[in-house]
């Protein structure tokens, strides 16, 4: 905040005497929360007084432009004393700094401030602090002493997508110097600079803008750290070497001073792990070690986490590469979060702390989600095995500072670190007016969905999951007009909510980013309410009003499917968007699916606005050549169902196979009637219910009508996507992924030849 501008033309001189409203004195919440802070209880002064400020000359210069920007600084009023250890302006207050590299000693009384830096970053740091605090309109006394945990802190510029702005990186480096992180390392993946053309400088007004970002990132203590990716084509010989070293002296000319060397997501003969490190000793002997203001260097390897291990790889790195080396690392497996074993097990195969690459919250493998929940599940012990940590956001830059403000707080003081009280921080801090309204959105998109990575994150859409209990226990009561009336009422403030945040013209930037999440979250509660209005239909024996409900359920699904994000020319990813996937959509389309089979029993006006399913529900014979399929070892757990030409007469059940269409998934599932238990992903029995209960996400199937009439089966979900196959002696169900490698080969989709037969036709 610019305490300043608040009075803005103000020409008396506001003295501490000032008056101000006492009922607004208040405690602020510093952000990153500090190692030490303790409050007196007492007014200090008003935000709107002047002050008379000592050390100006000495101090670190981007302090001083920090304070003369948003104080009003004049030759009398309250004493301001600010300087690093060794100043003259703060040398009585040399023992109260702490030791610690970016530390600072702040004191606010009614008599004077002091700013005491440990070094020049402290003094900025310590100045960030006292104008939160000093935002309050009554400014209270306080003493913070602080330092951070983590000694490199930030983000990087390193998923696959659209590129940042000159804007948003900009503007980054503002929110990274009031959040007191220190490092932003640029290495976007399609920056063809930094990827496919390394050898080649950049041409002169992209360089100009290189230029201006490591001196608008500095201007804010933060490193501008620009990366190279030579893996994909680098011939390991004295030529390339020299091209690297004349890159790297090109980025030297225009203000880069740290340089990360990225070996990640490549094949071939870059990934020797000898030549990386013995690459990466050059760089230093040649060109790091010759510039006396150049950092060491950091490295991200190929096998950087744990999942991708092989062989001796990291061994190598650990005893090869200069210990100075800092070498990045992204936990067990691509998409983790980071814990005290996964810390251990790394740094004694390095030899050294790892450099934490954290993919969180970045999106480029789930583009359809946002990723706006809390950042939690790194370990909160781990700063003293950090060399240091940075995430990688989303290409949505200001939508990513929701997770990267948690992310300075959690590396600055780590053993204090809330993960929801610094989310519901980050939220007031993005939007402070409509911060209720924002928070519903960020509670809709939390988790990730299904992916290859298997990261999931709990606690989406909490308010709609206690109005669903409220609705169920009304429909149980046989209220369900009230049961109506209650999840209406949060579909309808989904909508009030999406439409305040795209139109109410706060955090403009942020809106504009969030806007197509925001109308997909306002189309699925018009479809939500859509659903209402079919359950109120049913329950008032109003076939039309239902029919019309799910007509406009239709409408506005097809609205929602055709929202597309970054739709620009050019633009490298424009995903479909969606929103509270985790429970709001599947209660929606199994509410509407199950309603329509109701609907269906007792209706026959405009079936045909219904679709129709491949199967409905209902007792089938599975048939391959005239052979049914027979479960003939009923509740013997892990047996296989076996062909059997004769019409069991006896038992029949156990051919007989209830085939249903799971609606949450929209695929199907197949139990055999006789013992109730389902078909997993092998085609085999599972062990029992009760030990082994159904799972949609491996235990559903697509099936498919071929041309003959017969039917294709496919495994779905986390089973992946083998088809079913016939053994050569014709006497069972193979699952192809273990005749295919895993994989589903639909060349062979005409070789599929289930019959599946309702029982009634017998």
């Amino acid at each position: 905040m610019n305490i300043k501008n608040l009075f803005k033309g103000t020409l008396c001189l506001l003295l501490a005497g000032a008056v101000c409203d006492a009922s607004k004195a208040q405690e602020v919440v510093v952000s990153p929360i500090p190692q030490e802070i303790e409050w007196s209880g007492g007014k200090a002064f008003c935000n709107n007084v002047a002050f008379k400020v000592q050390g100006l000359k000495d101090a670190d210069a981007d302090a001083v432009a920090l304070l003369k920007k948003n104080l009003n600084i004049f030759s009398k009023g309250v004493k301001l004393y600010i300087g690093e250890r060794g100043d003259k302006a703060v040398k009585k207050f040399k023992a109260l700094i702490p030791e610690k590299p970016e530390g600072y000693y702040l004191s606010v009384t009614p008599e004077a401030v002091v700013i005491a830096g440990n070094d020049e970053a402290g003094t900025y740091y310590g100045v960030q602090t006292f104008l939160q605090i000093a935002a309050s309109p009554e400014v209270m006394s306080v003493t913070v002493t602080d330092y951070p945990d983590v000694a490199t802190r930030g983000m990087v510029e390193g998923y696959y997508g659209n590129p940042y702005s000159e804007e948003d990186r900009k503007d980054m480096f503002e929110f990274f110097g009031k959040q007191k992180m220190n490092t932003y390392i640029y290495g976007p993946k399609d920056d063809i600079y930094h990827r496919a053309k390394w050898r080649v400088e950049y041409p002169a007004e992209q360089a100009a803008k290189i230029k201006e970002y490591a001196a608008a990132a500095k201007s804010n203590k933060v490193d501008f750290v620009w990366a190279i990716h030579p893996g994909n084509d680098i011939k390991w010989n004295m030529t390339d070497s020299l091209n690297m070293i004349k890159k790297l002296d090109a980025m030297y000319e225009l203000g880069i001073r740290t340089y990360a060397v990225f070996f990640d997501d490549i094949w071939g003969e870059g990934t020797d792990a000898t030549r990386q490190a013995g690459l990466l000793n050059y760089i230093t002997d040649e060109f790091v070690k010759k510039h006396e203001d150049v950092a060491p260097l950091i490295l991200c390897p190929t096998q950087y986490n744990k999942g991708w291990t092989r062989g001796d790889y990291l061994d190598i790195l650990g005893t090869k590469a200069y210990k100075e080396i800092d070498i990045m690392w992204t936990g067990n497996s691509v998409i983790d979060m980071i814990n005290e074993g996964d810390m251990t097990w790394i740094n004694n195969r390095i030899k050294r702390n790892a450099y934490i690459w954290l993919n969180y919250p970045v999106n480029d493998y789930c583009v359809d989600h946002m990723l706006m929940g809390p950042t939690y599940g790194n370990d909160l012990n781990i700063a003293p095995l950090l060399a240091g940590f940075t995430s990688n956001p989303m290409e949505y830059a200001e939508a990513s500072k929701v997770s990267l403000y948690s992310i300075a707080d959690y590396t600055w003081n780590m053993s204090d670190y809330d993960a929801n009280a610094s989310w519901q921080r980050a939220m007031e801090y993005l939007v402070p007016v409509y911060t209720d309204e924002f928070r519903l959105f960020c509670e809709n998109n939390i988790d990730l969905g299904v992916t290859g990575h298997g990261l999931r994150r709990q606690g989406e859409s909490p308010r709609f999951n206690a109005a669903l209990e409220q609705f169920k226990s009304a429909l149980s009561a046989g209220d369900t007009l009230k049961a109506v009336q209650i999840l209406s009422a949060n579909f309808s403030k989904m909508i009030v909510a999406a439409e305040t945040l795209v139109n109410s013209g706060e955090a403009p930037r942020l809106a504009a980013e969030i806007e197509p999440w925001c109308n997909s979250m306002k189309l699925l509660a018009y479809k939500g309410l859509s659903l209402m209005n079919m359950y109120k239909a049913l329950a008032c024996k109003d076939a039309e009003a239902f029919v019309d409900g799910y007509l406009n359920y239709l409408n506005y699904d097809k609205q929602q499917m055709a929202i597309r994000s970054r739709e620009f020319p050019g633009s490298i990813k424009n995903p479909t968007p969606v929103v509270a996937t985790t429970f709001v959509v599947p209660f929606i389309k199994k509410g509407v699916a199950d309603l329509i089979d109701e609907y269906k029993k007792h209706y026959t006006y405009r079936l045909d606005v219904f679709p129709h399913r491949l199967i409905e529900n209902g007792v089938y014979f599975i048939k391959v050549n005239g052979k049914y399929l027979t479960n003939e070892q009923e509740n013997v757990p892990r047996t296989a169902p076996q062909f059997n030409a004769e019409r069991d007469m006896i038992k029949p059940q156990r051919q007989e196979w209830s085939i249903s269409f799971d609606t949450e998934t929209e695929r199907y599932k197949i139990v055999n009637v006789q013992d109730n238990r389902y078909l997993n992903e092998y085609a085999m029995f599972s062990a029992g219910n009760a030990t082994n209960p159904y799972e949609s996400v491996w235990h559903s199937y697509k099936l498919e009508r071929n041309s003959d009439g017969k039917y294709s089966i496919q495994n779905a979900g986390r089973a992946g996507n083998a088809f079913w196959l016939v053994s050569d002696d014709g006497k069972r169900i193979l699952n192809g992924s273990l005749v295919n490698g895993g994989n589903a080969n639909p060349e062979d989709k005409d070789k599929f030849v289930f019959e599946i037969v309702p029982v009634s036709a017998k």
